[in-house]
């Protein structure tokens, strides 16, 4: 996760200008407010209701701090805002629609944000109270209906017609500073401002205006970040193991300190480091269906959210001679199984075998240096010994490790390999550490969570629901993040040099779901995104799930759905340039330099027709 710093806000903002139109200007004021707290892109839908947004947001001070971007469809603005937002989540997006049906299009993306905990600033405009539950067109009963789902909602009542009075302004910026500091919190992730306005929704010229230095100020609200949770002590041994979701670097560092195995998913930003398991699916599937299997874990140390395979999530977080612990700070942890005996917010192993190795730093990079006064024969030949005794236990942990290491790759390589598994490594390997790489929810990401080894990149998916919905549009969210922040995807360019690759590498299926994420105005910024989109007629992840057992034209007509469409032709009917290819040569292909917009149509035999494949995925 990319996160920067913010200076300190601003302790007051100035009353907008004179506009003629109470809801132009409080619109104003809430930009103000936002761009002032660390808000710097808005995604807006087109609408009428909504305008006075649009107006607010063209004046000077939220036009020259907030990059706009314009989509039709809302919900592929609503996962546009999210990808902008998980770029730097201390600069979340807004996302604005107008009005009724519009409105609904919004769900996916704020039930991703809820489940993933990226914040969302969600704008729905509405019709006065005058106007509501008497059959208005285009009015429905929208305030509060993500209320299940977002930190906090707010439904404003529309300002004065003619000219929003200092109380009217005062709230609107104070709910919106509300708003952003819950969204950024303890517990990040979605806010809902509902906004009544009230006609005239466009500016008009005021009798006389106030000059700028003498307008009155509001005072805006800021609520400093939080500061990160105290570790708390958990127990480990020789025979735990580590889990990570989307865990970041805690969960890597952990288990390298204790010389532990680590079962990494590919986007869980832990997957590298000296104690990475490729390949541990098939692996674990194996021992934990043997209750004497000798690397079979004691205990199962998760952090972060895993979502992937029913060998981790069932088979060892379900064990009942599994000891689980979750690290996790915020208050919907994730225990699937219900099993967990401890919740910490951050973890410090307790480690017996090791106290003197994390005591010291030596050998594990855990805990401060030992001390460095003079110590008596006696303590210095029981520090001799303790440390002998450190080296052999880390001795025994490294075989135990390399024991995983070598049945996993044994167990892969006895694993089928289709074209979809070659297709899905090749992008894989051609991530580097100046890339970023977005995963859809489709059997690919399981296909590497299974065969692909560590990786330097970042590696992005929305794993909060692991939904289809709207994958373009985040990843060219993240693009337009990137490119906008001058920031390069991955952490290891240095000043001056190119900035890596953003891609997607997508399904068909989860590609079709949101074509309309490759709708991108002619006014538009396009972003600089490679999509990756392996074709093979449906739905593959069926067929290595119990479905499988179904008869063959059952599961094809109803879970694997075949959809019989030419990728490549839409694909280049909404403008991007598709180049088709085949597993062998998409190395080749990806490895060309470009810009913008870039679609790669990967088929079996990069024929034009493909069938869906039954090839064997581990649930």
């Amino acid at each position: 996760m990319h996160e920067t710093a913010l200076p300190a806000p601003p302790s007051s903002i100035s009353t907008p200008r004179l506009a003629g139109s109470g809801a132009v200007e409080e619109a104003v004021a809430i930009w103000d407010a936002l761009a002032a707290l660390g808000v710097r892109d808005a995604v807006l839908a087109p609408g009428s209701r909504s305008a006075p947004l649009v107006y607010g947001l063209c004046e000077p001070r939220p036009a020259a701090e907030i990059r706009s971007h314009v989509r039709i469809d809302e919900r592929a603005a609503a996962f546009t805002a999210l990808g902008l937002s998980r770029h730097d989540r201390a600069h979340p997006a807004v996302v604005a629609t107008t009005s009724g049906t519009a409105t609904a299009h919004l769900l996916a993306a704020v039930m991703e944000s809820h489940h993933s905990r990226v914040p969302l600033l969600v704008l729905t405009a509405d019709r006065p109270a005058e106007l509501r539950d008497v059959g208005a067109n285009q009015t429905t009963r929208q305030a509060g209906m993500f209320r299940s789902l977002v930190r906090f909602d707010a439904d404003l009542p529309a300002p004065t017609a003619t000219g929003a009075t200092p109380a009217e302004l005062r709230t609107a910026v104070s709910v919106a500073a509300r708003a952003f500091a819950v969204a950024t919190g303890e517990h990040p992730g979605p806010v809902h401002l509902n906004l009544g306005f009230r006609d005239p929704l466009v500016p008009r010229a005021p009798a006389a205006d106030i000059p700028a230095g003498e307008r009155e100020r509001i005072v805006l609200t800021h609520r400093p970040a939080p500061v990160p949770p105290p570790a708390h002590p958990v127990p480990v041994s020789a025979r735990t193991v580590v889990v990570a979701g989307d865990a970041g670097a805690a969960a890597r560092g952990f288990a390298e300190r204790h010389h532990l195995p680590l079962l990494a998913e590919p986007s869980s930003g832990a997957r590298g480091g000296a104690t990475l398991v490729p390949g541990y699916p098939a692996l674990l599937a194996e021992i934990m269906a043997d209750p004497d299997h000798p690397l079979r874990p004691e205990r199962a140390i998760v952090f972060g959210h895993p979502t992937l395979s029913r060998p981790v999530i069932g088979q060892l977080l379900g064990a009942e001679d599994v000891e689980v612990i979750v690290v996790d700070q915020h208050p919907d942890w994730a225990d699937a199984a219900r099993r967990a005996r401890l919740v910490v917010p951050a973890a410090a192993g307790e480690d017996p075998a090791l106290a003197d190795s994390i005591r010291s730093g030596a050998g594990t990079g855990d805990g401060a240096g030992a001390g460095t006064g003079a110590g008596t024969g006696e303590d210095e030949q029981q520090d001799r010994s303790e440390n002998q005794q450190d080296r052999l236990e880390v001795a025994a942990r490294q075989e135990r490790l390399e024991a995983w290491r070598r049945a996993a790759a044994d167990r892969t390589a006895q694993l089928t390999a289709a074209w979809q598994q070659r297709a899905a490594l090749a992008v894989w390997n051609a991530t580097g550490e100046d890339d970023l790489l977005v995963l859809g929810s489709s059997s690919l990401i399981r296909d590497l969570e299974q065969h692909a080894g560590a990786t330097a990149g970042r590696i992005i998916a929305n794993r909060g629901l692991a939904g289809i919905d709207g994958t373009l549009s985040m990843a060219g969210g993240i693009a337009l993040a990137l490119r906008g922040s001058g920031d390069v995807p991955g952490a290891g360019t240095e000043a001056g040099a190119a900035p890596g690759r953003v891609r997607v590498l997508a399904g068909d299926l989860t590609a079709l779901h949101d074509l309309t994420g490759l709708v991108i105005g002619p006014h538009e910024q396009t972003p600089d995104l490679d999509v990756i989109v392996v074709d093979d007629g449906g739905g593959r992840i069926f067929s290595g799930l119990e479905h499988a057992a179904a008869p063959p034209e059952l599961l094809r007509r109803f879970f694997t759905t075949p959809h019989g469409v030419d990728i490549a032709g839409a694909v280049t009917a909404l403008g991007a340039a598709v180049q088709r290819v085949d597993a062998d040569s998409l190395p080749a292909a990806l490895a060309q330099s470009g810009s913008g917009l870039r679609a790669f149509l990967v088929q079996e035999g990069s024929s034009s027709q493909s069938s869906n494949s039954a090839a064997e995925v581990v649930p």
